[in-house]
């Protein structure tokens, strides 16, 4: 199992503002847009192409959207007329979506696509692969999770989420540890490391993982003879049950329900529903002729009420969440062709879709609120069933099972719808730049984790090597030079805080903030009755997948020699403690007219405190120290 690089400990650097008159230069990452989204929501449906929603439409609706006829011997191309009958089919922005891995094909080239029949049916990326391009912005090979194709850990955008303070989670309707949930969860080079990848997931980060892969429990949800751990070690299992991995274990359907309700709000769960590898399509029972729903279900909860669960779950925590819903299923029964099942699994995900926009307009609303619904890839080539050389529509009648065919057991590179409503989403509108003959505009699936980086940043402040910034405040003129700088005392590679002690429920690690010096030699004419004041705020630490959230530092500023009419901030508590900790903006000290010229020094006792359970690990982070002019 691959481990993260962290960032080093309490490294300092200095952010500021521009203003009239003040230049300012740093080194480090852009800050988020403070416009951007406060909750990102991203649906995946697991294999599910342009045609896997029609054929659900039509069974659900009678009626299809995204139809076309293709001759490519005759050039001609025939697009039907068309009835949006699903939720995201009526977002503002609905763009196609490229999926190719790194050792793939090089990338989707559209007359191809359109032009040989067999094309996009050979190279097509896995889940693996493109869950990291969506989870993370970069390309990786087919089998590998969270990696880059050299090997490198690289983030995801959960993983910022989490740094952020947003509250974070993924549910799934197959095993919590298959590769579309996993590339928000893990870094892997093999995607069939189930053990390392679900360990890793129940390590890092977030904050809710829902799916299948129960150990004690068949496809049928019936009780096994003897335990399987395919997807769960016996030691992971075993500590989940026994409470000492900071998840709640939720189980039984009736729990699901009441989370679902907001009967009952856990602050952390990992939920496994009772059945081996999916929800219900691996359940027993005919998959051939019967209509959709026949078969009895397995007494499960659908992925709507899983769905649901997670929102109210996350929905608490103020700074806002991240949550990846998968309808993994819908892949399983594009491998197998199971034209029935492919319906369920796409009705049970359209039924999630609703669930997520209901939330949105009642709990939350589209200008705080990104929704994305798309696909990591097309499975089991669907098309209509006269196709091949050309491509001929899917047709069909309400309650009945469409006129189609499948013409692969695999992954095809084709393009796949992408729908998005909200908060940023003009952002995705604007990646569209691709044209390809059928689909229209479209984007690639990296840009679905740029988008969300771009809007919530990469990073809270510098690289390991970032340095203080200088804000300067040039003079009148050149016979009045003056300016307005900040340093910050040599701190060798670290600021160290001492090992973690025992102090009642919770674990206390101290240290002391390097001085930090304020010069001010402007003049009075150009300044008037203003001053300066100076803050910090932390990053989260880590420790590999581990994080401890900012709110846990807090401090106690003070000044090194004391300086009449400096005034030094009020102490910040940590969240053991109710305070807000420095994951906001804090104010280490500020002075205003006379008491600003000069050298102040200033420094501040650190105090790091966690939950005792917190796992062991050396975990390093970031402060970041800004000076800014005051009028």
């Amino acid at each position: 199992m691959t481990k993260r690089t962290p960032r080093r400990l309490l490294s300092l650097a200095g952010a500021g503002i521009t203003m009239v008159g003040l230049t300012l230069s740093a080194t480090s990452p852009a800050l988020a847009d403070s416009d951007g989204p406060k909750n990102i929501i991203i649906l995946i449906g697991d294999g599910m192409g342009y045609n896997h929603v029609d054929a659900a439409s039509l069974y659900e609706h009678g009626t299809s959207n995204h139809q076309v006829a293709v001759d490519p011997a005759a050039g001609t191309i025939e697009h039907l007329p068309g009835t949006p009958s699903q939720v995201y089919e009526s977002f503002p922005v609905q763009v196609g979506m490229s999926t190719h891995a790194a050792n793939g094909r090089a990338e989707y080239d559209p007359t191809a696509a359109w032009s040989d029949f067999d094309w996009i049916s050979e190279g097509a990326t896995d889940s693996a692969a493109a869950g990291t391009a969506l989870a993370t912005g970069v390309k990786t090979n087919n089998g590998v999770l969270g990696l880059d194709t050299e090997g490198n850990a690289v983030k995801n955008v959960a993983e910022r989420a989490a740094e952020i303070d947003k509250a974070t989670g993924v549910v799934t309707s197959v095993q919590f540890s298959h590769a579309t949930p996993a590339s928000w969860g893990a870094h892997n080079g093999n995607r069939n490391a189930l053990h390392d990848i679900s360990d890793e997931m129940i390590a890092g980060p977030l904050d809710v993982i829902v799916g299948a892969g129960h150990p004690l429990y068949d496809d049928d949800n019936q009780l096994l003879d003897t335990p399987r751990h395919d997807y769960l070690s016996e030691r992971s299992w075993n500590r989940l049950q026994d409470g000492q991995t900071g998840f709640e274990l939720v189980e039984d359907k009736a729990d699901f329900e009441a989370i679902a309700a907001g009967e009952r709000l856990p602050e952390k769960y990992l939920g496994l529903t009772q059945v081996a590898s999916t929800l219900q399509q691996a359940r027993s029972g005919d998959v051939d002729g019967v209509l959709p729903f026949e078969v009895p279900a397995n007494d499960v909860p659908d992925l709507p009420t899983l769905t649901q669960g997670a929102l109210n779950v996350l929905g608490q925590d103020e700074d806002g969440l991240f949550l990846m819903v998968e309808g993994g299923a819908i892949d399983w029964t594009g491998h197998a062709n199971e034209t029935t099942r492919n319906i369920e699994e796409t009705v049970d995900f359209n039924r999630a879709v609703e669930t997520v926009v209901d939330w949105v307009e009642t709990e939350s609303s589209w200008d705080e609120t990104l929704v994305i619904v798309t696909a990591d890839h097309e499975t089991g080539y669907l098309d209509g069933s006269r196709s091949d050389p050309t491509w001929t529509p899917i047709t069909g009648a309400k309650g009945q099972l469409p006129d189609q065919a499948w013409f692969s057991g695999n992954h095809t590179n084709q393009l796949v719808p992408l729908f998005a409503k909200g908060a940023g989403s003009d952002a995705l509108a604007a990646s569209a730049t691709g044209t390809d003959p059928v689909r229209g505009a479209y984007l690639d699936n990296i840009d679905v984790a740029r988008v969300a980086f771009e809007a919530w940043g990469y990073a809270d402040g510098p690289e390991d090597d970032g340095i203080p910034m200088r804000a300067t405040v040039p003079g009148q003129d050149a016979s009045e030079p003056g300016r307005l700088t900040l340093s910050v005392a040599d701190y060798g590679d670290a600021i160290q805080l001492g090992e973690a002690r025992n102090a009642g429920d919770r674990l206390r690690s101290t240290g002391t903030l390097p001085t930090v010096s304020v010069t001010d030699s402007r003049p009075q004419d150009m300044v008037g009755d203003g001053g300066w004041t100076v803050t910090g705020r932390s990053a989260a630490l880590t420790s590999g997948p581990q994080v401890i959230r900012a709110g846990h530092v807090g401090w106690t500023p003070g000044l090194v020699t004391e300086k009449p009419g400096v005034t030094v901030g009020s102490p910040v508590s940590t969240v053991l403690d109710g305070g807000p900790g420095l994951a906001e903006s804090s104010t280490l000290a500020s002075a205003v007219a006379d008491a600003r010229f000069g050298t102040t020094e200033i420094s501040a006792d650190l105090a790091l405190e966690v939950p005792v359970d917190t796992r062991a690990g050396d975990y390093e982070g970031s402060l970041t120290v800004s000076l800014f002019p005051v009028d």
